[in-house]
């Protein structure tokens, strides 16, 4: 089951829920209803899914926090949706599933900012998250201070 369409997905979710007054729970049905026959079910790591999508909201002030520290000015309300999206998925990622290489989390996101983003999503992405990884074993250590 691939953790890649996962994220597809979970980026899918996620845009839905910043540009449509949506439930959580609304917008992964929808994202697996809709989407169901365009991604396969069965390539999909539907726990993987979940995680994504709750954990990015779960946390989502204190991503929400980091990403303007790291954007350099660029507010997060101000960047594209899809950008805001993928870069909450990234460092969700980075942050709390500490079994997957930052390098992984990094390369999905500039993959999918490729894919879903504007001509210059990748960099924009890529500049982001390379700029957080210098301070990430103490990022980390934050969220573990912080219930």
């Amino acid at each position: 089951m691939s953790r890649h369409r996962a994220r597809e997905r979970a980026l899918q979710t996620l845009f839905q829920l910043d540009i449509n007054d949506l439930e959580q729970e609304q917008a992964v049905e929808y994202t697996q209803n809709v989407l169901a026959d365009a991604v396969g079910e069965q390539s999909i790591n539907m726990a993987y899914f979940r995680r994504l999508v709750s954990g990015v909201l779960d946390h989502k002030t204190y991503i929400d926090s980091i990403l303007d520290r790291y954007s350099q000015e660029w507010e997060v309300t101000r960047m594209p949706g899809v950008d805001r999206s993928i870069l909450r998925i990234a460092v969700y990622e980075l942050l709390f599933e500490e079994d997957l290489p930052p390098a992984v989390a990094i390369d999905e996101a500039v993959s999918l900012s490729k894919v879903y983003g504007t001509e210059n999503s990748s960099k924009f992405v890529n500049g982001v998250l390379s700029a957080l990884l210098e301070e990430l074993p103490q990022l980390r250590a934050r969220c573990q201070e912080t219930p």
